[in-house]
């Protein structure tokens, strides 16, 4: 079931949250999604009953799985599928940024949250970005050869979208905390800086743990 509409800004002050560590999601891209605690299947019962089908994805933080980062992202539900089994299989679309306020757990026993949008009102306008990333692309390549990630260098070779850095931060296995220091980033810009030295670091590391073994 598609479930396509236009976006606007006017997001609600009070959203359902889901937790999970190591996933971030940015303005302008899309998260699948497997749903299968109960709690989890209400809240998405709750959100497709909703005018915006909205859905903030946060992660916890490192201390406790209770606690939560400062900064989250707001994805509207475009596609939802129920299993045979009864998982919800859904797509997100990312729309903004949410500074977190403050949390609760509600009777149905998920999170919803207050949250604050304006630090990151920008996140609904496409910039326009005449860039195709070479330098980012030449240190990804040799990042993935160096975590043994197999992937079609041609696609990314090819792909030029303006939030390219952003798709990138969301399928590498980089650790949650430079996951989430990305997502606090407020410009796209200076995201693919950011980006780019933290893939750099890895390979650095691992030339010299290299030269050490030998």
């Amino acid at each position: 079931m598609n479930m396509n509409n236009n976006t606007n800004n006017n997001f609600p002050d009070l959203i359902p949250i889901f937790p999970l560590k190591g996933v971030v999601m940015f303005p302008d891209t899309y998260l699948p999604l497997n749903i299968f605690e109960p709690r989890y299947l209400e809240m998405i019962d709750k959100a497709i009953s909703s005018k915006s089908r909205v859905v903030g994805m946060i992660q916890p933080n490192n201390s406790n799985d209770n606690n939560f980062c400062d900064v989250g992202c707001a994805g509207r539900i475009i596609k939802f599928e129920e299993t045979t089994d009864k998982r919800y299989l859904i797509t997100l679309k990312g729309l903004s940024r949410f500074e977190l306020i403050s949390e609760k757990t509600n009777r149905k026993n998920f999170k919803v949250a207050q949250v604050k949008w304006d630090r990151y009102n920008e996140d609904l306008k496409k910039i326009d970005i005449q860039e195709k990333f070479t330098n980012l692309k030449v240190s990804l390549k040799e990042y993935f050869k160096i975590k043994n990630i197999r992937v079609n260098f041609e696609v990314i070779d090819k792909c030029n979208d303006y939030n390219f850095v952003d798709q990138i931060t969301m399928i590498c296995p980089l650790a949650f905390e430079e996951k989430q220091l990305l997502l606090e980033t407020i410009s796209i810009s200076k995201r693919g800086n950011l980006l780019k030295s933290i893939i750099e670091s890895y390979a650095s590391e691992e030339n010299i743990s290299q030269v050490v073994k030998h």
